[in-house]
């Protein structure tokens, strides 16, 4: 685990994961930048987040950012926007299998937790397919000084959609991440058409196909590293 590296620096390896901000310090409410979209963008093409102040979820897919605000509007933004919590991957999933009519978010975390071949890794998680239901949330904008997370969630957004088809997006880790980042699945969600998405909270699968890759090394950036100029 790296701190403090600038993110000009080039990293030659397999599949590292770089992660702005720690989920221990997010969680009591440090929603400050730390970098940017257009930083994200260059150190990987897959991952989920918050933006700064927490204005809206972040997902990450196919080397696009989208911002999905407390309003459930999904939104393209700018490459300056800041970003005070993220995980990113260049993602080559390396595990790859169908599921079918599962009745719960549970059966398919159960069903990931069986193919991953050691739970004491972490692995980026992509689902792509057709849901029977699926349930996901926003969060408002916050001002400083700012509240703590759970305080954030009791004024969060809550959508639904029926017969949907999107993408989920995110990371298993294990418990000894716990702190460091959420311990367990972390995924937010987006439709085919992106005019809806956010952080998942249930979902109903009926046909997708879910896709792993396992991350060998972690670089974590703790605090803002704009260039002087």
């Amino acid at each position: 685990m790296n701190s403090g590296v600038g993110l000009a620096e080039e990293v030659n390896s397999s599949c590292p994961l770089y992660q702005a901000g720690s989920f221990g310090l997010f969680e009591k409410g440090e929603y400050s930048e730390i970098f940017t979209v257009d930083d994200m963008n260059r150190l990987g093409d897959h991952g989920i987040g918050g933006f700064e102040d927490l204005n809206g979820e972040l997902l990450q897919v196919d080397g696009r950012v989208y911002q999905i605000t407390n309003d459930g509007v999904v939104h393209a933004p700018s490459g300056e926007t800041g970003v005070c919590f993220a995980n990113t991957v260049k993602f080559i999933p390396q595990i790859t299998y169908a599921v079918n009519n599962m009745s719960s978010l549970e059966e398919l975390y159960n069903s990931i937790q069986e193919s991953i071949p050691d739970t004491q890794q972490i692995y980026a998680v992509r689902i792509n397919g057709s849901f029977h239901n699926i349930t996901f949330r926003s969060i408002p904008a916050q001002n400083k000084p700012y509240p703590p997370l759970s305080d954030v969630i009791k004024n969060q957004s809550i959508f639904n959609r029926e017969d949907a088809n999107g993408t989920l997006v995110g990371f298993f880790y294990p418990e000894w991440m716990n702190g460091v980042n959420y311990a367990g699945f972390h995924l937010h969600f987006i439709t085919d058409t992106y005019d809806a998405g956010g952080h998942i909270l249930k979902a109903e699968p009926k046909e997708a196909v879910v896709s792993l890759e396992k991350v060998s090394e972690l670089h974590l950036y703790l605090e803002n590293k704009k260039e002087e100029t």
